[in-house]
């Protein structure tokens, strides 16, 4: 469990290792391996592969930092017999090489150096399509240069990664020669087991904790790029973080200083909406008595006629059952117009209403019959009208009635 890398982590800390390996023909392969090292002790968590972006997002939640090694075709690498200056270096393997338009990286031991190189534009772009997933790379490789990472922990002369053959010397990398198939083999490493599959990535995971391996390049400047994003988005989560986190607290604070004042002016609300209710209730009552009031003045001053003693006995014996919406002594029976005298049903009464108790409404019928003034009742309509109520119409034919 590789318990010599524990000082360098003793907390406790997630590492993500991504391979990246495409070919002229498009297709993708990811290979991932998740690192845990915490309580002096390096465990892997899990490892993965994936054949597109979409289907790696799926993989990869709440890890801040990812090294990416890019692998492949579009990659590529020579040793040359020479240690010297990076410009002798690159200019032995690559002559003529545009800098402008490439990333490279030398890996120098003690005989012989190792350059890989690959165009800016492929490198750059496979970048961006990483953050189209919102995955963000803060560390890029070229090839498989960082496998020297492996020497201290795999006593053997040869270690496959996924792409490549790896031979050492002097526990230095030999050579490196291009894989055409992919065969798998399992590697133990002081404790636990690791296929070659994902050799690299362990590669990438381990030179980050223990920096053993003589790489330089110009593509540590965008390293140092994706470094300086990553840690403004860092900063800037944090801060709104800390914000949030600073306006909840005022928010808090404003909450208890003000629960006083709060609950007085809530109760105060309480008692005025109780005045309120009390007065429209007063207002609603003087209106009624107010309006019977001018009914007793009516039937006080047209000397108790007929017509309202009818009314009365008529609505005296209605139940509370039964609700009149119209009650019309004398109907017209025809519609008013300017040219015709207005003509009217003589000693009828008609009545429209709704009920809610079918014996109810049959007993004030009864009743209504019953009365000295009424020869007959008529129901001219009874119908459900609404659940549990009825629309009803009715007619009352009086014995007599002189009064007009």
């Amino acid at each position: 469990m590789l318990n010599k890398l524990a000082s360098y982590n003793p907390k406790g800390k997630t590492f993500l290792a991504l391979e990246h390996y495409s070919e002229h023909d498009n297709s993708l392969s990811i290979l991932g391996l998740e690192v845990l090292l915490k309580k002096e002790e390096l465990d892997i968590t899990r490892s993965f592969k994936a054949n597109s972006f979409q289907e790696l997002a799926g993989y990869i939640k709440n890890i801040q930092k990812i090294r990416l090694v890019i692998t492949g075709d579009n990659v590529l690498t020579k040793e040359v017999n020479n240690i010297g200056k990076d410009i002798e270096i690159l200019s032995e393997a690559y002559p003529n090489l545009n800098l402008d338009d490439f990333y490279y990286q030398i890996l120098k031991t003690s005989k012989k150096s190792f350059v890989t190189v690959c165009r800016k534009q492929y490198v750059d772009a496979i970048i961006q399509n990483y953050r189209q997933e919102k995955i963000i790379i803060t560390e890029i490789s070229l090839g498989n240069l960082k496998m020297a990472a492996l020497v201290p922990y795999i006593q053997k002369e040869e270690i496959l990664s996924y792409t490549s053959t790896i031979q050492f010397q002097d526990k230095e990398v030999f050579s490196i020669l291009a894989r055409i198939s992919h065969d798998v083999q399992d590697y133990t490493m002081e404790g636990f087991a690791i296929s070659s599959i994902y050799t690299l990535p362990l590669a990438i995971v381990l030179d980050s904790f223990y920096d053993q391996t003589r790489i330089f390049g110009n593509i540590d400047e965008k390293n140092q790029q994706l470094q300086n994003e990553y840690k403004e988005s860092l900063f800037f989560k944090k801060a709104l973080q800390y914000g949030v986190g600073f306006l909840l607290i005022t928010l808090l604070i404003n909450f208890f200083v003000f629960n006083a004042q709060y609950q007085k002016w809530q109760n105060l609300q309480e008692e005025i909406q109780v005045y309120t209710t009390q007065n429209e209730s007063i207002k609603k009552q003087q209106s009624i008595v107010n309006t019977k009031e001018a009914i007793v003045n009516s039937i006080l001053t047209t000397g108790f006629s007929k017509s309202s003693f009818y009314i009365d006995q008529v609505i005296r014996a209605q139940p509370t059952t039964v609700l009149l919406n119209s009650f019309t002594y004398q109907p017209k029976t025809k519609t008013t117009r300017s040219d015709k005298p207005i003509s009217i049903k003589n000693n009828v009464i008609s009545i429209n209403g709704n009920s809610v108790d079918k014996a109810g409404f049959t007993t004030w019928l009864n009743t209504i019959e019953d009365l000295d003034f009424v020869d007959t009742v008529t129901i001219i309509h009874y119908g459900m009208d609404k659940k549990n109520t009825s629309s009803f119409e009715i007619t009352i034919n009086l014995t007599h009635d002189t009064t007009k």
